[in-house]
């Protein structure tokens, strides 16, 4: 890709995007409470006033997170078919392990809670070689949204319409860029300038601006730039990742007698494959005595099918210098661009304040979080001013005035007025008004409101006697309010689910896959019983000591099966379906005495299905089941 293009295609994208930066960053300092302009703090400063700051942002993004993190899900790959059970049971165990080896449970976590914040989550996947060399681990990675241009075009939540995708790394130092590099450090040593210009695509002398290095401060970047050194190091570099759409064509065989359709390499290699074809069934038809059709040959078989369709490609730019340009890691498995968003909320409809279309929950709070502190600011100072209201007394009452004020207010003070003189008497202070009052009342229910945080949520309006049960639902009805951000999130995660599904066969092979499955899966799913010959000559299926029969993990099929579910790009459109279960151990138990429930009031629910749903470790889970079994079995023969 052109380096001019990529350039022009960055400066739209941040264009676009630079209203939201702006109120991104203010969102995330409101979150941390920094919730004064500096000019306020130093007006208040000079009259000997410390600006309060009592953050009821935070609270309330705390519960947020708090109720996504008590609630989480994981991934469960549904089959499609009853013939596709056993392959979605072994995708979901190869996606949980992935996902726990990776952490993500955390770092989508970490993206919720950027996304309540400023409105945007994002995390991006990479494989790391370093201690397995062969099939590597995958890793997730919670990017800066503040970093992340996608096309201003493109309003799909997944991304599958946009163009381009970029993702800025300012400021990496030598050794990380070599890091990421490892074959390019003489092209990276003759670059002479790292950092990035977007104002002119052919200079290299680079222009210090804020715009040019969203969320960072022009003072400091004018400071560091005139003593050669940022992070106390030289060579300073700025990576630029362009993920983009390359548009190729593509050859693709139908073949109506195999069944299938073969991408060839390129389009001779398709003719020849149809030539091939179409000669031999029209030789095998004419030794069946079938006769060819009116123009003399027989109905093609197998046909050439010409598509354009998009691959994903990243060109690297170091500065304005471009590194590599190369097919992106994740295709042709992946389809669509290595990055998966949250949005809590956005519209896609284009409005004249573009920085109002993505949001989280802090944006609404900002302005009531505002007048919060400067009214309890001007609330403990007009208390402060108005304590001592000082006292009404003729002049030349008091017998040593000085004293008077200077302890007049201090407790136990003992004050003499002269004979003859009226008693001095203390002015009462002002009291604070009530309209001070009704504002912190008024203030405190907006927050309540604008965060969605509601009793309901909170349960705090129960009774002491209302049940478990009770409490859970009038939570679950107070959820109605963050629903959209939580359903978002559902919509994130099963994005990284179908990414997930879509490498397993880069993760793993079949000897590791089989080992993620353990044994027990391996042999009880697999397993063919190890027949005997009795003396009579009755071949039975041979026991052990205990009198469990003795199984043999027929490795043919297991190979078969496993080697589907791993290389099969299609298991994820026509096998099975991601969705996702409950993780949290409080919603297990809901639904477990919602099951007990239904079975007293004699719903017919299998026993197996109550063992499943219960916290009994799996082993305890296999023994019950196991003796259930035995007992159903055992049952009719004592009949």
């Amino acid at each position: 890709m052109k380096v001019s293009v990529v350039l022009d295609d960055f400066k739209r994208a941040r264009a676009r995007k630079r209203p939201w930066i702006t109120e991104a960053e203010e969102d995330y300092e409101f979150a941390v409470g920094i919730q004064w302009s500096k000019e306020d703090l130093r007006k208040l400063k000079n009259k000997g006033v410390r600006g309060l700051t009592i953050n009821k942002v935070q609270p309330n993004l705390f519960m947020i997170s708090g109720i996504q993190r008590q609630n989480r899900s994981d991934f469960k790959a549904f089959p499609e078919g009853e013939e596709d059970s056993l392959k979605a049971e072994i995708a979901t165990l190869l996606m949980k392990n992935t996902l726990k080896t990776s952490m993500g449970e955390y770092k989508l976590s970490e993206i919720f809670e950027d996304g309540i914040i400023c409105g945007e989550g994002w995390i991006e996947p990479y494989v790391d070689y370093t201690y397995d060399l062969l099939n590597g681990d995958l890793k997730l990675k919670k990017v800066n949204p503040l970093h992340i241009f996608s096309d201003p075009d493109s309003i799909e939540y997944d991304l599958s319409d946009a163009e381009f995708v970029v993702k800025f790394s300012p400021r990496l130092r030598k050794v990380q860029v070599e890091k990421l590099f490892p074959d390019k450090k003489t092209k990276i040593a003759a670059i002479g300038e790292g950092r990035l210009n977007l104002n002119a695509a052919d200079t290299t002398t680079i222009q210090v601006e804020t715009d040019d290095y969203p969320g960072m401060d022009s003072q400091f970047l004018n400071e560091t730039e005139a003593s050669g050194s940022i992070d106390g190091k030289k060579d300073i570099y700025d990576l630029t990742e362009y993920y983009y759409k390359k548009y190729v064509k593509k050859y693709l065989v139908a073949d109506k007698v195999a069944g299938n359709i073969k991408e060839a390499t390129d389009k001779k290699e398709a003719e020849d494959y149809v030539e091939k074809a179409n000669t031999k069934a029209s030789q095998a038809a004419l030794e069946a005595g079938e006769q060819p059709e009116e123009n003399g040959e027989f109905k093609p078989i197998a046909v050439v099918i010409e598509r354009v369709i998009p691959e994903i490609w990243v060109t690297s730019l170091i500065g304005n210098e471009e590194i590599e340009d190369r097919m992106c890691d994740f295709y042709p498995r992946w389809k669509t661009f290595p990055f998966v968003p949250f949005y809590a909320h956005r519209i896609t409809t284009a409005i004249k304040d573009t920085e109002n279309m993505v949001q989280g929950v802090v944006r609404s709070l900002k302005d009531p979080q505002r007048e919060f502190n400067k009214r309890r600011t001007q609330e403990l100072r007009l208390l402060n001013t108005s304590a001592n209201g000082g006292w009404l007394s003729a002049k030349g009452a008091w017998v040593n005035k000085s004293t008077v004020k200077k302890f007049g207010s201090s407790p136990g003070i003992l004050l003499e007025y002269k004979q003859g003189f009226d008693k001095p008497e203390k002015i009462v202070p002002t009291q604070l008004s009530q309209g001070h009052a009704q504002l912190a009342a008024e203030n405190s229910q907006d927050m309540k409101e604008l965060s969605g945080i509601n009793t309901d949520l909170l349960a705090m309006n129960e009774s002491k006697s209302a049940s478990g049960r009770a409490i859970a639902l009038r939570q679950r009805q107070g959820l109605v309010m963050i629903q959209r951000m939580l359903d978002n999130f559902g919509y994130t995660q099963r994005i990284l689910g179908r990414f997930l599904l879509s490498q397993l066969g880069e993760l793993y092979t079949i000897e590791t896959a089989t080992r993620v499955a353990g044994q027990h899966f391996i042999t009880k799913t697999f397993g063919v019983p190890v027949m005997t010959q009795t003396e009579e000559g009755e071949q039975m299926p041979q026991t052990d000591a205990a009198g469990e029969m003795v199984l043999q993990v027929d490795n043919e099929a297991v190979g078969a099966v496993f080697n589907e579910v791993l290389n099969d790009t299609s298991i994820g459109k026509y096998d099975v379906a991601i969705g996702e279960v409950a993780n949290s151990e409080t919603v297990k138990y809901s639904n477990y005495l919602l099951l007990t429930e239904l079975v007293e009031k004699g719903f017919p629910i299998p026993p197996d299905v109550l063992i499943d749903e219960s916290q009994l470790s799996q082993g305890s889970k296999e023994k019950i089941k196991r003796a259930i079994a035995a007992a159903q079995q055992q049952a009719p023969a004592t009949a």
